[in-house]
């Protein structure tokens, strides 16, 4: 008997699921008195299909449990039978081409759910990230090894990733974090107009009005309309703060 990997598809078996409500699951059918299915793990785009994969990866070959996700509105019941793992394989094992089509994999997964659930698809950008960082620093890969199109392709996809989860962390309001992770800006040439607005965004709620406004004029941010806005909020929102301020300092020492 196994546990699955981080890798595996597995063959499941699910029955007697109750209280799903109204939340949204591909793999639990509360209509379907048994269902069996293959799960590939790491697939899921629903938080409730996240918690089962979860659930499933601390399970043995044809073990049976009686499984509950506890949610803000009740609690969702269901028996979760392993039948079969069909592959058993690690991340180790992979080469840099292989990792850069699971990092492709699990990227799509995030923009998937973007919409719906920001919190998994940032568990999606952050898992395909550390696919590709499994081999950095990518600039020193050998061509000549891993091949010319394979490297480049992990720094392009790198860099989407890095502005996936920039995006993450803005809506989570963890402006410090996301400009940790769009240091990489101030080293480009020519950022990408998406680049500068999202690191620009995190400087101006940290009130780094300076910066922010250094930062949207590497680009014609007169050119891009959430740029061009953020642009005069900025100049705005600043000399507010300055008259505030200066009020302060004349109530103190007038």
């Amino acid at each position: 008997m196994s546990k699955p990997s981080e890798l595996s598809r597995c063959l499941v078996r699910i029955s007697d699921t109750s209280d799903l409500g109204g939340r949204e699951s591909n793999l639990l059918k509360p209509g379907e008195a048994v269902n069996e299915q293959w799960i590939s793990m790491g697939s899921s785009v629903t938080p409730i299909d996240h918690y089962v994969e979860q659930l499933l990866a601390q399970m043995l070959t044809n073990e049976r449990s009686r499984c509950t996700i506890s949610c803000k509105t009740g609690c969702i019941s269901f028996v979760l039978e392993l039948l079969r793992i069909d592959s058993s394989e690690y991340f180790f094992t992979k080469s840099s081409a292989q990792m850069l089509t699971l990092a492709k994999r699990y990227k799509e997964n995030g923009v998937k759910c973007f919409p719906k659930y920001p919190l998994l698809a940032h568990h999606h950008f952050n898992r395909a990230a550390k696919c590709l960082l499994s081999f950095a620093p990518l600039e020193n890969l050998d061509p000549a090894i891993e091949g010319a199109d394979t490297i480049a392709g992990m720094q392009s996809l790198l860099e989407t990733l890095n502005l996936n989860i920039s995006a993450c962390l803005l809506k989570q309001n963890r402006f410090e974090d996301a400009l940790h992770v769009l240091e990489y800006v101030d080293r480009q040439e020519n950022p990408t107009p998406k680049a500068i607005y999202r690191k620009a965004l995190a400087q101006f709620h940290v009130k780094q009005y300076t910066e922010a406004i250094a930062t949207l004029q590497r680009i014609d941010y007169a050119a891009s309309k959430e740029c061009s806005t953020l642009y005069a909020n900025i100049v705005t929102t600043s000399e507010k703060d300055k008259e505030v301020y200066n009020n302060m300092v004349r109530k103190m020492f007038g």
